[in-house]
């Protein structure tokens, strides 16, 4: 997740600031424009949030360095908040790279869960925000559980605070989380979520053993067809040549199909992955994958099932939302989310 904080002036000359939150950077600039154009606003400044390595030592003599990361916009925002804390600053330094590995399902169910068992027990949502901070072992979940922290002390809305983080958490889930934080049954929500997200997650686990034999299987056929062609049957027709024997009008042309493969075995393999490539493409699509997920209904045997479980999971989120909503077109939109099918 991108997050950039923008200043401009007014007509009047007053200075507006904003904070932004996407999966591309390019697409935040796009909306800053478009904000910009609509209230006729000047664009003073446009800044990324990145990562800094920092290494700090306390007043003390003895005193261990500290090595850390921090988000900030700024190189002079992480320097300033170690200075007011009494730190003496080492180094602090941008990454280069930001390679950050998003948290599994499994990860995140996990959180939901915690937290769920520690609002039964009655505890504050800030002290389970700081146990989660503590104890998140993925450096993505422990940023958005620190970015959360501080957005509820602020006094952000909880569903935006959560709702920044959907490229973390799924759009679902952070509706849900969000929901969560502002109204009375927030045991109750988180419950709901975990339940659901539980079923999914066993759900998911079912179809890839399902279809991990198969598709192994498939894998090493396709594999020994290759190693027959490529190498086995070449080896045997070359004996024969050798021994003088004439070869069959068919063996003589796989032995030049086989030939022919090894000379142009890269090109032949780049070929063979373009369709791969382009269905990725076409998945990726909006249109695409609505075209996709029709069709998937469609499939013979599985279709059917594929059917009835987007069906019911509609139905379960659906009632889950509308019971802790006032309104009803939101909570369609979210359950309709939820099925994961466009």
């Amino acid at each position: 997740m991108v997050e950039v904080k923008f200043s401009a002036q007014k007509s009047n000359g007053q200075i507006i600031t904003g904070v932004l939150a996407d999966d591309s950077y390019w697409a935040l600039r796009k909306q800053i424009k478009e904000i910009a154009v609509k209230n006729n606003y000047r664009i003073k400044k446009i800044e990324r949030k990145y990562t800094y390595r920092y290494k700090v030592r306390g007043k003390g003599v003895n005193e261990k360095s500290i090595v850390g990361l921090q988000r900030a916009y700024t190189r002079d925002e992480v320097t300033e908040a170690f200075r007011l804390l009494g730190y003496q600053i080492i180094s602090i330094r941008k990454k280069l790279f930001e390679f950050t590995t998003k948290p599994s399902h499994g990860e995140i169910l996990n959180f939901v869960q915690i937290t769920s068992d520690m609002l039964e027990e009655s505890l504050p949502f800030s002290e389970i925000l700081s146990f989660l901070i503590n104890d998140a072992s993925n450096q993505v979940l422990k940023e958005t559980f620190k970015d959360i922290s501080k957005d509820l002390k602020q006094g952000v809305d909880g569903e935006k605070a959560f709702m920044k983080h959907q490229a973390v958490f799924g759009r679902f889930t952070s509706y849900m989380l969000g929901l969560g934080s502002k109204s009375g049954n927030m045991a109750e929500i988180y419950s709901s979520t975990a339940k659901f997200l539980e079923r999914s997650l066993q759900f998911k686990k079912s179809l890839r053993s399902a279809l991990i034999t198969p598709s192994v299987t498939i894998l090493l056929l396709i594999a020994a067809c290759i190693w027959y062609v490529t190498y086995i049957f070449p080896e045997t027709a070359k004996l024969f040549l050798r021994m003088g024997a004439k070869l069959p009008p068919m063996t003589a042309f796989t032995l030049k199909m086989s030939d022919f493969i090894g000379a142009n075995a890269i090109v032949l393999l780049l070929i063979s992955l373009a369709p791969f490539v382009a269905l990725y493409i076409f998945y990726k699509n909006p249109r695409g994958r609505i075209l996709f997920d029709q069709y998937l209904m469609k499939l013979p045997l599985l279709g059917d099932l594929f059917h009835k479980t987007y069906i019911e999971i509609f139905c379960r989120v659906f009632y889950t939302l509308y019971s802790g909503s006032a309104v009803s077109i939101l909570p369609i939109k979210i359950a309709a989310e939820a099925t994961g099918n466009r």
